[in-house]
């Protein structure tokens, strides 16, 4: 007997992607799936819709979810994971842009990437060049196009999802990772980026979507989101949390094009034999300094079933050098050899985290 088909609720594409991801693995999946798409004209009617049985589930945000969760909602699972990374939108790369280039960018932990990249660059908000912030992400980026076209501003930093809202195609340049390049600048992303969460009530059988579900995607996110709840307030939009389970050939193929021999050492033994087989989480955190030229970060790369232990050390290194990197360094009488007169001076801290703290 057929199953009974499934209602998915979801609203319309407000450049986070959901829309549109939930829609295409609906439509790839049509021969043998029986589910209808619905479009809701808000989350709040999605979720109403849900909860009275009109619908069965709901495509959302992680941050539709921190505002709408409840005790009767669960998530069943998450769709493959989008790439986290954001774009830039402009006739040349980065490194290439011409000197005092006017660039929009709204999220602070980007716009500090971004000037540790080039300190030249003149960042703007969208409230600089008369974009509104209460239009829908469309007309926004639109907007923002507009605006580089007719040249007043050299380009624009956007998720890769509001990039794809375009109705023409620009040049786009990605702030990635760069893992194992220190000659690259890297951007590690905001975190949960790129994450689209199936929910529905509590008691949902799983087993109805499974096959449209991504388990490297869910254990991402979860981890993504402890870190996350585990980091002060006041750093949370400053810092970018990225976490991926990578295979061990792309892990190794990587560090012998980069020269990492720590990486190829600590995974090959003296037979060169892989020590242990199995895919490996990795774990990136990183903040920045208002200016951008001091950055506390840490990484962690291990097996799977020691995630937590990971998780753990992650954050411990990643506190212990943002503490040390935001304290003032005290003046001391015992001199320590070899170190010149200034070490043991009273210095300021390297580090300065908010715009109203004393330089």
């Amino acid at each position: 007997m057929k199953d009974e088909r499934l209602v998915f609720l979801s609203t319309s594409s407000h450049g986070d992607g959901v829309r549109q991801q939930i829609e295409r693995v609906l439509e790839q999946r049509s021969n043998t799936f029986n589910a209808v798409l619905r479009q809701a004209p808000t989350i709040d009617d999605a979720i109403a819709l849900l909860n009275n049985g009109v619908g069965d589930l709901v495509a959302m945000s992680p941050e539709n979810w921190n505002l709408y969760q409840s005790d009767n909602l669960a998530i069943v699972g998450l769709l493959s994971r989008r790439e986290p990374t954001w774009v830039l939108v402009s006739d040349d790369k980065p490194e290439y842009l011409i000197k005092h280039a006017r660039i929009v960018c709204q999220h602070p932990l980007i716009q500090r990437q971004m000037l540790r990249l080039r300190q030249d660059l003149n960042l703007l908000q969208k409230a600089d060049v008369d974009v509104r912030l209460d239009v829908d992400s469309r007309e926004e980026i639109e907007r923002l196009e507009e605006l580089r076209l007719d040249g007043e501003i050299d380009g624009y930093v956007v998720k890769r999802s509001q990039y794809n809202l375009l109705s023409g195609k620009a040049r786009r340049h990605t702030l990635g990772l760069q893992k194992g390049s220190p000659e690259r600048s890297h951007f590690v992303p905001p975190p949960l980026n790129g994450f689209t969460l199936i929910v529905g009530r509590v008691g949902f059988p799983k087993q109805r979507v499974e096959h449209i579900l991504d388990p490297s995607a869910e254990f991402a996110y979860r981890i993504e989101s402890a870190l996350l709840e585990s980091i002060p307030s006041d750093l949370v939009e400053l810092t970018g949390i990225h976490v991926e389970q990578r295979g061990i050939g792309t892990i190794l193929r990587e560090a012998k094009r980069n020269n990492d021999d720590w990486t190829m050492s600590a995974m090959i033994d003296t037979e060169k034999k892989v020590r242990k087989s199995g895919t490996r989480v990795e774990m990136r955190i990183e903040t920045l300094s208002v200016d951008g030229k001091v950055s506390a970060c840490a990484e962690q790369v291990g097996p799977i079933e020691k995630h937590r232990i990971a998780m753990v050390n992650l954050l411990q290194e990643w506190g212990s050098v943002l503490t040390t990197l935001t304290s003032e360094h005290q003046a001391t009488n015992r001199k320590i050899r070899n170190m010149p007169d200034e070490f043991h001076e009273e210095r300021p801290a390297m580090m300065r985290i908010h715009s109203d703290e004393s330089e």
